[in-house]
C-alpha cells in the first residue's frame, strides 16, 4: 500500500513538473533562510567574541555617538579633543588612554598608487596596546622613538599584499600628493582584517596630512586589580564634563559582545519572520496546486473508488502527495541554504574572518526537524483539497470531463 502511494505521488509530481517546482519555491526560500541563520549565527557570534577577546578584559573603547549605533561615529563628524582623552589617565585605575583617529589615504610606493586605511596614534600607548593586549610584535624594523619622527608602521597585509612589491622597513611611502614617510616597522599578522590592512602614523603627522584636529575614538587600558565596570562608569562621568561631544559610547568587551548579540538577535528575528511569511506563501502554493491536481485527476479518483479504494485511502494519497511536495521543498532549501552559508564562510575567510561556517558545526538533528516540519506543512496545506477528493462520488467522478 505504501509503495503504491509513493508511485502514484511521484507520477503525479512528474506529470506537472513546472507547477510542482513553482509550488515548492516559497518553502525553499523559507528553509534556505532558516538554515543560513542557524549555520552562520553561532559562527558570527564566535567570530565577534574572538575579535573582542583579542583586546583582553582590561580594555575600554570610547566612540562618539550613541551606544546603540557607534558605527555612526565614523560619519557623524563628532571628535573628541585629545586633551579630554588624555585627562582620563588621571582616573584611578586607568593605566593608559590612547587617542586614535582614522582616515583613508591615497598612498604611493614604487610607482604604484593604492588606498590605505591609516590610524593616527601616540606611539608609546599604541605600542602597549599592540604588544600587551593583542600580542602583536614587529617582524621588521622598530617602533618610532617619538611622535615627531616622520615614520609609519605598517600592518602585515599592507606591507606584503597591498603593493606588487613587498614593503620593507626603511622603504619610503608617499602619502597624499608629496609627503614622504619612512617605514619604521612592519607588524606581524594579528588576524584582524582591519588591523592587518592598516598603517599607523603619529597623531602629529596624521593631523598635518588631514588638516584636522581632535580624535574619533580612544582605547583605555586599566590595571587588572580594578573593576572594569566601575572604571567605565568613572570614565563616562569624566567625559560628561567636556562640552565637545555630547553623545558618546563607553564599551567594555562584555558590553560590546552583548550589543553584538542583541543586533544579531534582531537580524535573526527579522529573517525568521521573512522565513515564516515565505513558508505561508509556500503552503498556499501547495494548497492551490493540490486543488488543481484534484480537478485534473477527478476521473482517476473515480476509477480508484470504482476498484474499491476507500475515501480514507484517497485522503491519505493526496495528503501524502502534498507532504512530499513540502518535503522536496525542505530538502532543496536545506541544500541551497548550506551552500550559501558555505560561500559566505569562504568569502569571510578570504577577508580574514575565520570560523564563520563549519560543516562539523551543523545541527543535523535540527535539519531533520526542519524536514519534518516542511512535510507536515505540506500535509496541512493539502488537507482541504485531499478531503474534497475523498468526498467525491465515484459515479460523478467517472462522468467528469
Amino acid at each position: 500500500m505504501f509503495e503504491d502511494f509513493i508511485l502514484l505521488t511521484l507520477k503525479g509530481i512528474r506529470y506537472r513538473p513546472l507547477r510542482s517546482w513553482l509550488t515548492v519555491l516559497g518553502i525553499v526560500i523559507a528553509v534556505m533562510l532558516v538554515v543560513c541563520i542557524f549555520a552562520l549565527g553561532s559562527g558570527v557570534q564566535n567570530a565577534v567574541s574572538k575579535a573582542l577577546s583579542m583586546f583582553g578584559s582590561d580594555m575600554i573603547a570610547i566612540f562618539p555617538g550613541k551606544e546603540t549605533n557607534p558605527v555612526n561615529a565614523l560619519f557623524g563628524g563628532q571628535r573628541f579633543r585629545e586633551r579630554d582623552i588624555m585627562d582620563l589617565e588621571t582616573v584611578p585605575g586607568v593605566r593608559l588612554a590612547s587617542p586614535v583617529d582614522i582616515a583613508m589615504f591615497n598612498v604611493e610606493f614604487n610607482g604604484q598608487k593604492e588606498t590605505m586605511m591609516v590610524h593616527g596614534v601616540r606611539w608609546k600607548s599604541m605600542r602597549t596596546v599592540f604588544e600587551e593586549m593583542q600580542g602583536a610584535k614587529l617582524i621588521e624594523g622598530a617602533w618610532p622613538d617619538n611622535d615627531a619622527e616622520n615614520k609609519v608602521v605598517l600592518g602585515y597585509l599592507s606591507a606584503t599584499e597591498l603593493f606588487n612589491k613587498r614593503v620593507h622597513a626603511g622603504d619610503e611611502i608617499i602619502f597624499g600628493s608629496s609627503k614622504r614617510i619612512i617605514v619604521s616597522g612592519v607588524l606581524d599578522r594579528i588576524g584582524s582584517q582591519e588591523d592587518d590592512n592598516s598603517a599607523y602614523l603619529s597623531l602629529d603627522n596624521f593631523h598635518l596630512l588631514t588638516d584636522r584636529r581632535g580624535v574619533i575614538s580612544a582605547i583605555v587600558k586599566i590595571d587588572p586589580q580594578y573593576n572594569i565596570n566601575v572604571i567605565a562608569r568613572q570614565i563616562r562621568a569624566r567625559l560628561e564634563r567636556q562640552e565637545v561631544v555630547r553623545d558618546f559610547a563607553v564599551f567594555t568587551s562584555m558590553k560590546a559582545n552583548r550589543l553584538v548579540g542583541s543586533v544579531l538577535g534582531i537580524i535573526e528575528f527579522v529573517l525568521i519572520v521573512v522565513a515564516l511569511v515565505s513558508l505561508i506563501v509556500g503552503a498556499v502554493g501547495v494548497m492551490n496546486t493540490m486543488y488543481t491536481s484534484v480537478l485534473e485527476r477527478t476521473k482517476q479518483i473515480g476509477i480508484l473508488k470504482a476498484v474499491g479504494a476507500s475515501s480514507e485511502s484517497i485522503l491519505a494519497l493526496f495528503l501524502f502527495e502534498a507532504g512530499i511536495i513540502g518535503l522536496f521543498g525542505g530538502i532543496i532549501g536545506e541544500i541551497i541554504g548550506i551552500f550559501i552559508a558555505y560561500l559566505i564562510g569562504l568569502t569571510a575567510e578570504g577577508l580574514g574572518i575565520g570560523g564563520l561556517f563549519s560543516f562539523a558545526a551543523l545541527d543535523f538533528l535540527g535539519l531533520a526537524v526542519i524536514l519534518v516540519i516542511t512535510f507536515i506543512t505540506g500535509m496541512v496545506a493539502g488537507f482541504f483539497p485531499a478531503r474534497r477528493a475523498a468526498k467525491m462520488d465515484a459515479a460523478e467522478a467517472l462522468r467528469y470531463e
